[in-house]
């Protein structure tokens, strides 16, 4: 063996320490990058697979003339398959509990050519009352073949005998629309059902949509423009590509999130792992410049001594970087089959991304080289002589700032001086101590930034804004005698008028959405504008989403085109609303009735129910009624996003973890090197009878004061940092702000400082086994 390689695993033995904290700082951030990106690569890739097998549409177009755009589309250039079908939303009963569901029309006997369904059974003209099932509905109301459930028809109630269960392209994640994406099971379901049926049921005499798949299937925005042109000619009130697909739109931002985490969390780790290998590999070149002047002195080239220290990260890092590939990529076989298991995915693709190992190991590797590229290069260029000397300071001592700024500090006992001189005394080794800090408190910030963030918004959703126990929906429209005999229900407290009505925005863009219409001055639902506060319905205008102001084009006091059904009319946008799900529309009644000159009837009620009730009980009352055709409990609505939310609490848990781990790895390797660094001036305090115990104190009191100067620039910077990450998961479906509780920030800040102490511990403890006679032969060669 060499002798410089020998020196190399010697000194990696010496500070074993040091070296470990590296290499799993560089070990969780190649995980973490190989995980989250394969895991992204996974479920694009089965996602993809699913939408080419089932034929998912690439364009589907509701309302207007869908024959004529048919026809037109079937001859368009680039089109491969155009399928009618009809679709609507109608009430289903299912043992006894009366939900707003929804039937699918498809061809009988054979698949259609677009949205396929994944079954083992399949329709047959022969039966049209049997149906098929979607799973998620099936599932939560234990459907088998030959169960039976009842559909609120054109003609009243009809029973329905399940034939199979089926899974959907378009159901993947059972979204109703995209401005109800999350859905309790409860309160939707899907029935696939002969076209003809189909019709019978909602009573008309044609198809309801057009869905077209395009050649094999490709994305062609050209295409889509074209057609989506032609869709508003024929008077289309719905029309969207299969990227703004309620389901696909869900996952798309679900995916997102998988790919950008696959970046910034790995980046921070990385960062961290090259600034402790920076800080480690300078400070073993400072304390090892006789041995390099003397290596130079006896023929070793300035390249070999460039080569060998940069070895000190070559190690670390390949030692990291390569299991925290191989354990990133087998992490991400588990995280994507509990995803796709958990949503139903109808094909599960597991595939193995050779670019994602190697591209990891690169990442690790690459890192701790140029880490330690700087203080490699300083070595090789240091003169023998002078390295040979070694270094000594230069220059008197002086008071610290602290103790200029404020002068009777001065007259703090010895030690206490000491320690706020040291932090001045190297002010390298105090700001990387600094940056260590700040980096920790960045990640955990991030991290528990996001889970206080989701928590916060979902009560703001469903418990701030949405006031209403239950939403009753008619069988029909209904008046307001109707409304108000509700109130006379046991258990029922208060019942309004509630209107839903699918509405197309139009000003510089277009923006599909639904229009709400309350009573004035209800109390069912809370307005926040956009300065937090909350604001009452306006009779003069609309109440629209924030992010319509720059979908659409619109600023408060502008008019905007509303085209409800066959109806346009113009309308006056009073004011923005910033609400966590979806972007809606609202309105008073008196101001809807005014635009529309029509008076307006009522589809559903929004309820509360007295204190103490017995929902159960309420809920099979309300339901008995004839005029009632489903029933929605906001409380199950809530929680089932809890349970969606469980895969999204156990990945920043992970991370939250991981970056527990990184900022202890992180603080310990600077606080070690810190208590390294002064081996020869600990050994001369204890040379003229200074305790070990009292030098312990001083160190720890430096340390410390340096930890805590870095906690509120570690709080800013990690606030902004976790803004930023939020940020990027907004869009017109969800409105993630950040929110941090302030006991996170008082919390983060104490474990970092807990970190910091225990962080001490190896290193004052070797203080306690210093050798002084050793040191000092050491420092005489």
């Amino acid at each position: 063996m060499s002798p410089l390689r020998h020196k190399l695993l010697r000194d990696i033995r010496t500070q074993r320490a040091q070296f470990i904290a590296v290499t799993v700082t560089i070990f969780l951030g190649v995980t973490m990058f190989a995980a989250s990106y394969d895991s992204y690569q996974n479920l694009t890739a089965s996602y993809e697979s699913t939408f080419t097998e089932f034929r998912f549409a690439n364009l589907t177009v509701a309302g207007g003339d869908v024959e004529g755009f048919a026809a037109a589309a079937r001859s368009q250039e680039g089109v491969e398959s155009v399928e009618l079908r009809t679709v609507a939303d109608i009430p289903l009963q299912v043992g006894g509990l009366k939900l707003l569901g929804r039937v699918v029309g498809m061809p009988a006997d054979a698949q259609p050519m677009v949205n396929q369904v994944s079954t083992a059974n399949y329709l047959s003209i022969d039966q049209p009352a049997v149906v098929l099932v979607e799973e998620h509905m099936a599932d939560h109301f234990d459907l088998a073949p030959g169960s039976a459930f009842e559909i609120l028809g054109a003609t009243g109630w009809r029973s329905v005998t399940v034939g199979g269960v089926a899974s959907s392209p378009e159901y993947i994640w059972p979204a109703r629309d995209r401005q109800d994406l999350i859905t309790a099971p409860d309160n939707f379901g899907v029935a696939f059902v002969v076209e003809s049926f189909a019709r019978e049921l909602v009573g008309v005499n044609g198809p309801t949509e057009a869905t077209v798949y395009y050649t094999d299937g490709a994305d062609n925005p050209e295409l889509s423009e074209v057609l989506l042109s032609r869709a508003t000619k024929a008077g289309a009130t719905a029309s969207y590509t299969r990227d703004e697909q309620p389901s696909n739109a869900a996952l798309s931002e679900d995916l997102k999130g998988f790919e950008e985490l696959a970046v910034f969390f790995p980046a921070m780790f990385l960062a961290a792992a090259a600034m402790a290998t920076y800080v480690m590999i300078s400070r073993l070149v400072h304390a090892q410049q006789p041995h390099i002047g003397v290596l130079i002195a006896n023929g070793f080239t300035r390249r070999q001594v460039l080569r060998h220290y940069l070895g000190y990260g070559v190690v670390p890092g390949l030692a990291g970087a390569i299991p925290g590939a191989i354990a990133g990529v087998l992490l991400a076989r588990v995280i994507t089959g509990f995803y796709t298991e958990m949503l139903s995915v109808p094909t599960t693709l597991i595939q193995f991304y050779p670019a994602t190992l190697v591209g990891g190991v690169l990442f690790g590797l690459v890192t701790s080289l140029i880490a330690a590229a700087a203080p490699a290069r300083r070595a090789a260029r240091l003169a023998p002589a002078e390295a040979m000397r070694g270094s000594a300071p230069t220059g008197g001592g002086r008071a610290s700032l602290l103790e200029r700024i404020v002068p009777p500090l001065r007259r703090m006992p010895i030690p206490w001086r000491m320690a706020l001189r040291g932090i001045e005394r190297n002010p390298r080794r105090s700001i990387f101590t600094v940056l260590g800090v700040v980096l920790s408190l960045m990640l955990v910030l991030v991290s528990w930034g996001m889970l206080d963030s989701i928590v916060r918004l979902m009560d703001r959703q469903f418990v701030e804004i949405q006031q209403e126990d239950a939403t009753v929906y008619f069988t029909g429209p209904v008046g307001t005698s109707e409304v108000e005999s509700l109130e006379q229900m046991p258990g029922v407290a208060s019942a309004e008028a509630v209107l839903h009505s699918p509405i197309v925005l139009a000003a510089d863009g277009r923006y599909e959405t639904t229009l709400v219409t309350f009573e004035a001055g209800t109390v069912m639902h809370q307005f926040f504008g956009e300065d937090g506060k909350v604001r009452s319905l306006p009779d003069d205008g609309l109440l629209v989403g924030k992010a319509l102001r720059d979908v659409v084009g619109i600023s408060e006091g502008d008019s905007v085109q509303l085209v409800i059904g066959d109806a346009s009319v113009q309308g006056r946008i009073a004011g923005f609303v910033d609400e966590p799900l979806g972007t809606m529309a609202y309105a008073s009644r008196t101001y809807a009735e005014d635009v529309l000159g029509s008076a307006l009837p009522a589809t559903a009620a929004l309820i509360a129910y007295d204190a103490g009730v017995e929902v159960q009980e309420v809920r099979a009352a309300l339901v008995d009624l004839e005029n009632v055709a489903a029933f929605e409990d906001a409380n199950a609505l809530y929680d089932t996003v809890q349970r969606f939310m469980i895969f999204f609490y156990v990945f920043v848990g992970v991370m939250l973890v991981f970056g527990g781990a990184m900022a202890f790895a992180l603080i310990f390797s600077a606080m070690s090197v810190n208590i390294a660094e002064r081996t020869r001036e600990v050994a001369t305090l204890l040379a003229v009878g200074t305790e070990r115990r009292q030098i312990s104190r001083m160190i720890t009191a430096e340390n410390m004061t340096v930890a805590l100067a870095g906690i509120p620039l570690g709080l800013g910077i990690g606030y902004l940092a976790a803004k930023e990450a939020m940020a990027s998961f907004s869009s017109d479906l969800f409105a993630f702000d950040l929110y941090i509780r302030p006991s996170t920030l008082v919390i983060s800040a104490l474990a970092i400082l807990v970190v910091a102490l225990l962080s001490q511990w190896p290193g004052l403890r070797a203080i306690g086994r210093l050798d002084i006679a050793k040191i000092v032969k050491d420092r005489s060669l």
